[in-house]
């Protein structure tokens, strides 16, 4: 062998070194799904985390402090009133597993919102600043991990576990892991949905921890898009002071979007705006859970959701008929809103615009108005408010959610039946608002 051959073998073995460390052997496709552990991470104490103060009124910014908020129904129902299904997954928890024992109970104290804003805070500074280790991820991509912060309550500190994307988005899955600072973990994804997947994370023992932020890798087309810093409605982050937040940030914006609009020279009437600020809630109601579940909880899930993630709530929501963001509007209303009100400087760009939620629900207040005074003129819509047979709100709601130019026809057609002559899901649509208004209280504007 002469010296050139050695020198390109050298080469091999150093570059195989690296990349597999001490062990050069091929990794083989795992067969189940696993949960990976990783670094150890700094610990938050209680000593560090502040309560915020109570506003008197709060302006939408990316950090929404804690607030005192109109009466709300209970975050968390007891079990008499949930279907069997809710109260295992909440209550029960990761107790149905035969591994883990005792049951699932609720954390030993509830944070105030202003601490759980901390420790998320802190818990995505760490995942920022301290990449999950390669060494760990054998043979899987970036793009297939999901890391997930929570908060140990027996050692008070943020502590992270990693699965595989596909098991994070396994409705039901338990798994067993260690945590990045070698604790036993058990974990339990309670409804998978995206970078929005609530979970359920104990120790050995069946002690909760409280999942605080998950880090989860959004692709487009197949390739990395972005990393996505995310907190769902974890068990212990849903709160009365929670929810009351999400409601106050659900109201500020959709107030402050109407002021902007008011300052370049458009009113929207007060009768607009109430119902606009049901609809970023009803927007949101999965159908299939409306049916099956104890409603007032689904409404709290969506204010926490609010509260937790501010500007970035349903950031990454796209429905099937291409709608996005917070107010659910599809592409070509809201270039056509963007076209005919030019002057107002909507974002030109329509995911950029869903995103920012004051841009969407300036567009949103635009469409409603507009939608109310073409109906507002016709004959048939003013002789159905007159005689009773549908409501204001019924019918912005209703235009909304599905064409209004064809509600005239509906009411014409069908009378005091009308509802039975529109789309099934705007029918259902309208039950949601419906069952919303009996359940949240808002505060009418006056002016």
């Amino acid at each position: 062998m002469n010296y050139k051959s050695l020198s390109t073998l050298a080469v091999v073995l150093i570059a195989n070194f690296n990349l597999f460390g001490q062990d050069a052997k091929a990794i083989p496709t795992p067969t189940r799904n696993r949960i990976i552990s990783t670094e150890s991470a700094a610990p938050a104490t209680a000593a560090n985390v502040q309560p915020s103060p109570t506003p008197n009124r709060v302006v939408v910014t990316d950090s929404l402090p804690a607030a005192k908020a109109t009466p709300i129904a209970p975050p968390i129902s007891s079990p008499s009133q949930m279907p069997s299904a809710t109260r295992d997954a909440i209550t029960q928890g990761i107790s149905s597993s035969s591994e883990i024992s005792p049951g699932y109970v609720a954390p030993p104290k509830a944070m105030t919102f202003g601490q759980i804003r901390s420790r998320i805070a802190e818990a995505k500074r760490l995942m920022q600043t301290r990449p999950i280790p390669t060494s760990m991820t054998e043979s899987f991509l970036p793009t297939e991990l999901v890391r997930i912060a929570f908060y140990d309550w027996k050692k008070n500190q943020i502590d992270f576990v990693v699965t595989t994307k596909d098991s994070f988005l396994t409705t039901g899955l338990q798994l067993q892991t260690s945590s990045a600072n070698g604790n036993p973990v058990y974990l339990r994804i309670i409804r998978a949905n995206g970078v929005n997947t609530p979970v359920i994370l104990a120790d050995q023992f069946g002690s909760p921890h409280t999942p605080l932020i998950v880090q989860y890798p959004v692709e487009r087309g197949g390739y990395f898009n972005e990393l996505a810093y995310y907190t769902s409605t974890h068990p212990g982050v849903v709160n009365p002071e929670v929810v009351g937040a999400g409601r106050l940030y659900v109201r500020n914006t959709i107030d402050a979007a109407r002021e902007r609009l008011r300052a370049k020279g458009i009113f929207i009437a007060p009768e607009i705006t109430d119902v606009a600020e049901r609809l970023v809630t009803v927007e949101h109601v999965d159908h299939s859970r409306f049916k099956n579940e104890f409603r007032p909880n689904l409404y709290n899930e969506i204010f926490t959701l609010y509260a937790l993630n501010e500007g970035s709530t349903y950031r990454y929501a796209v429905s099937s008929a291409g709608a996005g963001g917070m107010v659910q509007m599809i592409p070509s209303t809201y270039y056509m809103i963007r076209s005919r009100f030019y002057g107002v400087g909507l974002v030109p760009d329509f995911v950029e615009g869903m995103r920012n939620h004051l841009n969407a629900a300036q567009a949103m207040l635009l469409y409603m108005q507009m939608t109310w005074d073409d109906l507002a003129g016709n004959e048939t819509i003013i002789n159905a408010l007159d005689s009773g047979i549908a409501s204001q709100w019924e019918l912005i709601a209703a235009g909304y959610n599905s064409n209004p130019s064809n509600l005239p026809a509906y009411i014409r057609r069908g009378g005091m039946a009308w509802r039975l002559r529109i789309p099934k899901e705007t029918r259902m649509y309208l039950q949601i608002y419906g069952d919303f208004e009996r359940n949240v209280l808002i505060e009418p504007r006056k002016q």
